[in-house]
């Protein structure tokens, strides 16, 4: 444990040396996975840092509870009914299409669903949180980890200079790339890479967009239970096959709204506690991306092949054309 802490604060310094303007937009839990990736290939390690180094889903647990304090919501309402519905309307049509093409290109459900809610919700958070939800391998983990970080990097630097082309204001724009790019500091590098105007937005419909996450991950395991259980013909009360710490995650949503809209705590206290949880909740995560990264195989990893990479381009693409789509087709401007 000692051993994944460490690498999480070299991946937290990493993240936060590496700049585009006065952002961060390589997330530290990339930087861990691909440091506990070459350690745990290149090192041996000794047979008493074993268990440890393999109890990495303690962490993550602990971690994505405590992330739901980062979700109020009310950011639903400082967006707009016409921008809510372009993220809604994202959400709902861009994963279903994504699952398509992933299935038909032949890759795992697990693969295509980590893929799917990478590029559609929240980048490599809704990766972590989705992983345990469905089982998922830490080597499929590694790689759609490494997939949406590297594609969401590229759409940063990309969606700038078509809008610039395609000549959309600050206020397009923002909504574009809040619906659009990947992780949370990647859609504000390319937000206040546009333009202040254009990084408010984006920084909004990005909050709005991570308000899903809780819902999505939900139904997602309920559809996982029942596809499983019917699989080995058991019946099951799907409710009880969602994992606790998923409620735990929601009642932290809740207890964030809550806290946003009465005066019970002062609000620079209040905004102190949840940044400093949703630090610590990261934190865990960041442990656990450590964890996933030296348990990780790089021959494993090189059998899954090429193709979830290139589902991942074509989500992506996907998805910022149904962004920009929706947004002039309900005449945003």
């Amino acid at each position: 444990w000692l051993f994944m802490v460490g690498i999480g604060l070299l991946s937290n310094l990493a993240s936060q040396s590496i700049t585009v303007g006065t952002r961060h937009p390589l997330e530290s839990v990339t930087i861990a996975i691909v440091i506990g990736l070459f350690l745990g290939n290149l090192l041996p390690f000794p047979r008493f840092l074993q268990p440890g180094i393999m109890n990495y889903e303690m962490a993550l647990k602990a971690g994505i509870v405590l992330l739901g304090i980062g979700l109020s919501f009310f950011a639903v309402l400082e967006i707009g009914a016409k921008a809510s519905s372009v993220v809604v309307l994202c959400l709902v049509i861009a994963p279903l299409i994504i699952f398509f093409i992933g299935r038909k290109a032949g890759l795992s459900e697990k693969m295509t669903l980590l893929i799917g809610v990478g590029t559609t919700i929240c980048g490599t958070t809704a990766i972590a949180v989705t992983a345990p939800v469905i089982e998922a391998e830490g080597d499929d983990v590694s790689y759609a980890v490494g997939t949406i970080s590297l594609v969401g990097i590229a759409a940063m630097f990309t969606l700038p200079i078509v809008a610039r082309l395609f000549g959309l204001n600050e206020s397009v724009f923002g909504l574009w790339a809040g619906t659009a790019v990947h992780a949370t500091p990647q859609v504000v590098a390319a937000g206040y890479m546009y333009g202040t105007v254009a990084g408010q937005v984006a920084t909004v419909a990005k909050l709005t967009r991570n308000i899903f996450m809780a819902p999505a991950v939900f139904l997602i395991r309920l559809w996982h239970t029942r596809k499983t259980h019917h699989a080995a013909s058991k019946k099951t009360r799907y409710w009880k096959a969602v994992p606790t710490f998923l409620f735990g995650f929601l009642a932290l949503a809740v207890i964030r709204t809550l806290g946003d809209g009465t005066a019970l705590i002062p609000a620079s206290e209040w905004q102190w506690i949840v940044r400093n949880v949703n630090e610590l909740g990261k934190f865990l995560v960041l442990i656990a991306m450590a964890g996933i990264g030296l348990n990780t195989r790089i021959k494993a990893m090189h059998r899954i092949g090429f193709k979830p990479f290139l589902v991942g381009v074509a989500g992506s693409v996907l998805l910022a054309t149904i962004s920009l789509g929706l947004i002039h087709l309900l005449g945003i401007s």
